[in-house]
């Protein structure tokens, strides 16, 4: 879902570049300042790493700058004094910098904090915590969640970031990339499962990824509504679903030795296999008559219980997830 391109118009996307978004969605109250102090070294950090759109929104910063600048955190100040276009911004960064002494960066930038806490209350029909109990292992446990309510905001340049599984009427949050531009980064974890986008419940891939699509098209910015696990077995139900069917991919071979192979394979099914000349060849005594050893015909077999592990996460895997015996 990274590379799924989103149509916004052009009005949209000037709008968004200029700092400008929707006020009934984002209200005044998700809107904070914050101040970074940053220790810098001397003759750093280099003004040509910073990058920003016209509404002076980040979009680019060194590496050692993120954390605490996020992606898209509209500029105010450098230092207490404010900065209203690229060119301001740029000549304070370079006078500190030039200075060649170390020294402190304190950026001021204007924040969505857009991750909301939910009561049991207020979440979803389809929430865990709102299903009957049940003794089957191989049904998601109702207890042992926190609930959030996410505004994702599809910046200038930004990506989603996420990839989705779905099992059983539910859809896992599976892998992020948490990079700077992805639209989830500290948002969205892996476990999480999607309940809610804006107005429609979801329940498989094929749901979430039109309500995200449609979301975003339509004004740029969708509510999602998130369950996360927090208690040990949720947590291990959910951690079974991500790495339950997962196929081992077999490690790549060169095609050379692909061809090789072929080409001995044709050779032993037409001559037949053949022995292979003995490596060792000085004397060897013939054993063949001694009786230390006796040979019996009777084999006993015994079995060895042993759990199952997941290698990927280190876990006993689940009773409902592991083979049968």
């Amino acid at each position: 879902m990274s590379a799924e391109p989103v149509n916004l118009s052009r009005e949209m996307k000037r709008a968004f570049r200029a700092g400008k978004f929707p006020e009934e969605i984002i209200t005044k109250d998700m809107i904070r300042e914050v101040t970074c102090t940053i220790d810098c070294a001397p003759g750093t950090p280099n003004y040509k790493e910073f990058k920003v759109t016209e509404g002076m929104l980040l979009t680019k910063v060194p590496d050692n700058l993120t954390p605490p600048l996020e992606f898209c955190d509209m500029l105010l100040k450098i230092n207490g004094k404010a900065v209203t276009t690229k060119k301001q911004m740029q000549e304070e960064i370079y006078k500190l910098a030039k200075a060649n002494k170390s020294h402190y960066l304190a950026f001021t930038v204007k924040r969505i904090i857009s991750c909301e806490r939910l009561e049991i209350r207020n979440t979803p029909p389809n929430a865990s915590a709102r299903k009957p109990a049940s003794k089957d292992p191989t049904v998601k446990p109702n207890n042992g969640y926190t609930y959030y309510k996410i505004v994702l905001i599809y910046f200038p340049k930004s990506k989603l970031g996420i990839n989705i599984k779905s099992y059983a009427d539910c859809v896992y949050v599976a892998t992020t990339d948490n990079l700077w531009g992805s639209t989830t980064r500290r948002l969205l974890f892996p476990c999480d499962t999607i309940l809610k986008i804006d107005e429609t419940l979801v329940s498989d891939c094929q749901t979430c990824q039109t309500a995200l699509k449609n979301g975003f098209a339509r004004n740029g910015i969708v509510t999602l509504y998130i369950e996360r696990p927090i208690g040990t077995s949720a947590i291990a139900f959910s951690h079974g679903v991500l790495s339950f069917d997962r196929k081992s991919t077999d490690p790549y071979i060169p095609e050379d030795v692909v061809q090789k192979c072929s080409e001995q394979l044709a050779y032993y099914e037409k001559n037949g296999f053949q022995e292979p000349p003995p490596i060792f060849r000085g004397y060897t005594k013939d054993y063949s008559s001694a009786g230390r050893v006796k040979v019996t015909n009777t084999v006993e077999n015994k079995k060895i219980r042993s759990d199952d592990i997941n290698p990927a996460i280190l876990k006993p895997v689940p009773p409902q997830m592991s083979p049968k015996k």
